[in-house]
């Protein structure tokens, strides 16, 4: 899949089959000795020979040997690319100008310098050497923090320096002696710091007597009243090795800067950006969705291959440079097919004010919740085609730990609360295919923000996160912890909801511990005996009422919903806005579609017209003057949203029927499903796990019938418009349906998706071009067309290539899903 390492999607059995290649032939052990005897003759069978059969085929060398040595390879292409260096880049510099906060100091152009490696192995950024933190991948020159140190030094404050706001953040100290970093404001004269343990709802204020704030109530979306911070720049590498998060080994990790989960990106509200990937990947393009992130006028910063950008190619590097509007927390992530799944993720925190306080250097890194399998996710994805059935999971990590069987596994993830403190925890779910429930015994969670919104805060016991969602929650700490809890440990808990994950055999739950930081002997290190309170953990998210925005909306009727209009489903295909979840069978060898593969229709997932799948080498945003063909084609799942103004409203409703409407061959049946839309935080004004549809066989009347056109609008008392949720990712419930809206206010290429990796992979997805005219000028000002120009030509070379494949004999099988 992809050129991935899996060889379960071609056989001797046909043209384009599946077969679970794992159980294929007699099994064998082989040992490291076998196998590096072997290893430069398999590699000459495996890249030089054009009548060789593939490694998974091959009756030369038996199935266990070609995995082993697969991951023997994977090792020497570690080490090579640990001597080598990487090229340096093209010195075009583009222009690209940033929205300078209210009468900044002088005008600013921001320019798209990308970092490279000197044939010293030295980055340097145009003619600056500069020094990467390795422990976060941030790559700065020294000059820069001379006078201004780049962190806190562990000790939280904010000052003045030559009559700039220099505010610390709040990092505890176990997560570094460094401390927090300082966030720099050197073109905000006239403003001093105001955030700190005392007050945590304001950022900066002026200077001028005026009463200014840029606080809490800041309306973010607007960039030019976000502060205007520096530049903040990475490099990552990409690669392959194995890992073993859990005590077992898996193969085909592929992970960022060698380390599962990828480096923490730390920036401050109103910095910029920028992020240089070297893909070191052998046989996967790749790219990198910065998820969340509103990418205002910087849609081609997306890094959704297909849409955006062509895939990275192996031994290519690309910059992504956007600006933090919002504060909060989120992840990075590859958003080249199932990629993510194997490793390739990491947190991103951007410090801002909250709606809560709490104590000094009391912030903790993301906790990132995952599902995990000691197998490839694309090993798995050929089982699911062959089958219809999603895989199941293994395993549970919480931040890249977790333990599975009863050899030598790592110690429980634990973090040190204080007595009597408030403490800020983060909470990410990175999982493929899994809903938690997150709790910590005996305490009491505060919730001040959903995803990248800060919220009226609410107390809860538990709190329930769907795949990709976000929030920040305070933990306050007991007077005694040692009086509520044997030695003051409490286990924190990581469940999987029912009916929203899938496991094997077990876990019921992963676990981490909680400790109080007194001195206590020996044996109070022990594992708690802590008991967790009675909650429910069925799939849903937190509750509606509960999600209230500090900062309100107030949402307007639709613009691309017209009340005349009878019947909804007469619409063209890209003004549609209703979009029914369900499965179909598509492909076949009779089929003009490019699924593969394509010996017989296989079952994929979908939402619009059809199982979602992009062109690797045609991105979206390079063939926007093709807009009627790109239209033509079903598979590609086109919604466009013309000539709206930034004050309108696009509303879109999303189904997931049991087996109404029929549609076709398509297949309906309760799933949930959490949507992530990108380049917009939108409003959701209903959520139901009520059937949309009527159901005349049980006599069910579906809720459909209170908003036809006419009544989709906000005069109807079903929809909340005053002050709605709102988030980047809702779950869909089982037979029900949501309604979200968003301002038509961020022209670009958008993808609206299902974040479990499987169904995305299978077709569960459309894209939005939101203002098409508006684009070209967009690109055109910050002159990045001709970066995605030239990175897309070095990807079709690398990809025409069929020795660059895994499955180097079948060329037409490199994509065998949607690509996203």
């Amino acid at each position: 899949m992809m050129g991935a390492h899996s060889c379960a999607e071609s056989t001797d059995s046909g043209e384009g089959s599946v077969e679970e290649g794992r159980n294929r032939g007699p099994k064998h052990t082989v040992d490291d000795a076998q196998v590096y005897n072997h290893i430069s003759l398999w590699v000459r069978v495996r890249l030089r020979s054009n009548n060789a059969v593939s490694s998974c085929n091959s009756s030369y060398l038996p199935h266990a040997f070609t995995m082993k040595a697969a991951s023997v390879w994977t090792s020497i292409v570690q080490v090579f690319n640990f001597f080598t260096f990487s090229p340096d880049d093209d010195s075009d510099v583009s222009q690209k100008p940033l929205i300078p906060h209210t009468n900044p100091e002088q005008p600013l152009t921001a320019k798209i310098i990308p970092i490279v490696k000197d044939e010293f192995g030295q980055y340097r950024h145009g003619d600056r050497l500069m020094v990467q933190e390795y422990s976060s991948g941030m790559v700065y020159h020294p000059d820069d923090y001379q006078d201004v140190p780049l962190r806190t030094g562990g000790e939280e404050r904010s000052f003045m320096f030559k009559e700039h706001p220099i505010v610390g953040t709040p990092k505890n100290g176990q997560e570094g002696e460094e401390g927090g970093l300082n966030c720099h404001y050197p073109y905000m004269k006239n403003w001093k710091p105001c955030y700190g343990p005392e007050n945590r709802t304001c950022w900066l204020e002026a200077t001028d007597g005026s009463g200014k704030r840029i606080d809490i109530d800041t309306d973010y979306e607007n960039a030019t009243l976000v502060p205007f911070g520096k530049t903040r720049y990475f490099y990552f590498d990409i690669s392959e090795q194995p890992i073993s998060p859990d005590g077992m080994t898996m193969e085909h990790g592929k992970v960022f800067q060698r380390r599962y989960p990828g480096p923490w990106i730390e920036a401050c509200w109103g910095d910029t950006i920028e992020v240089t990937i070297k893909n070191n990947l052998r046989w996967n393009g790749t790219s990198v969705h910065w998820h969340g992130i509103r990418q205002w006028e910087t849609f081609q910063f997306d890094g959704v291959n297909g849409i955006t950008e062509c895939p990275i190619a192996p031994g290519d590097t690309f910059t992504y440079r956007f600006r933090a509007l919002q504060y909060g927390s989120a992840w990075y992530h590859s958003h080249y097919s199932l990629q993510y799944g194997d490793g390739l993720l990491g947190p991103i925190t951007i410090y801002g004010p909250s709606t809560a306080q709490f104590g000094a250097n009391e912030a903790f890194r993301p906790i990132l919740l995952s599902d995990w399998n000691h197998r490839s996710v694309f090993e798995d994805w050929p089982l699911m085609m062959s089958t219809g059935v999603a895989p199941e999971m293994t395993n549970i990590l919480i931040n890249g730990t977790g333990q599975f069987g009863w050899g030598p596994q790592p110690e429980k993830y634990t973090i040190w609360l204080d007595e009597g403190q408030a403490h800020m925890l983060i909470l990410v779910n990175t999982a493929v295919d899994t809903t938690f429930v997150f709790s910590i015994d005996n305490h009491t969670l505060e919730v001040i923000e959903a995803d990248f919104v800060p919220i009226k805060p609410y107390n809860t016991t538990n709190i329930k996160i769907g795949i990709g969602q976000r929030y920040h929650i305070l933990v306050h700490g007991h007077e005694d912890g040692y009086k509520n809890e044997r030695y003051g440990n409490y286990w924190m808990r990581a469940t999987p909801a029912r009916k929203c994950s899938k496991f094997a055999f077990g876990p019921d739950e992963q676990m981490g511990i909680v400790r109080y930081n007194r001195t206590m002997p020996p044996r109070g290190w022990q594992d708690p005996l802590s008991e967790p309170s009675l909650y429910d953990t069925m799939c849903a998210d937190e509750p509606y009422g509960k999600l209230v925005p500090w900062r309100p909306w107030t949402v307007r009727d639709p613009v691309n919903i017209d009340p005349t209009v009878e019947d909804p489903y007469t619409l063209p295909n890209n003004s549609m806005y209703i979009f029914n979840v369900g499965m179909i069978e598509s492909g076949g060898p009779n089929s003009s579609t490019p699924y593969i593969p394509n010996d017989k229709p296989y079952t994929r997932w979908m939402m619009h017209e059809a199982p979602f799948r992009i062109n690797f080498s045609d991105p979206t945003l390079l063939a926007l003057d093709r807009i009627n063909e790109l239209i033509d084609k079903p598979y590609l799942d086109v919604v466009t949203l013309s000539n709206a103004t930034e004050e309108q409203w696009v509303w879109m409703i999303i189904t997931a029927p049991d087996k109404i409407p029929q549609e076709g061959g398509r297949i309906f049946f309760p799933a949930a499903h959490p949507m992530h839309l990108h380049g917009h935080d939108f409003a959701l004004l209903r959520q139901s796990n009520k059937n949309w549809y009527d159901d005349l066989e049980i006599g069910h009347q579906g809720e459909g019938r209170w908003f036809t056109p006419d009544k989709l609008n906000c005069k109807n008392e079903r929809l909340k418009c005053d002050n709605p949720p709102r988030r980047d990712v809702v779950l869909l419930p089982a037979t029900g349906y949501v309604i979200i809206a968003f301002k038509a206010d961020n022209p670009g290429i958008w993808i609206l998706h299902c974040h479990i990796a499987f169904h995305a992979s299978s077709g569960l997805a459309i894209q939005i071009i939101e203002n098409k005219d508006k684009i070209p000028e967009i690109l055109g000002r910050h002159g990045d067309k001709e970066r995605i120009e030239e990175s897309c030509e070095s990807w079709r070379a690398w990809q025409s290539n069929p020795m660059n494949h895994w499955d180097w004999h079948h060329p037409d099988h490199f994509q065998d899903d949607s690509g996203v």
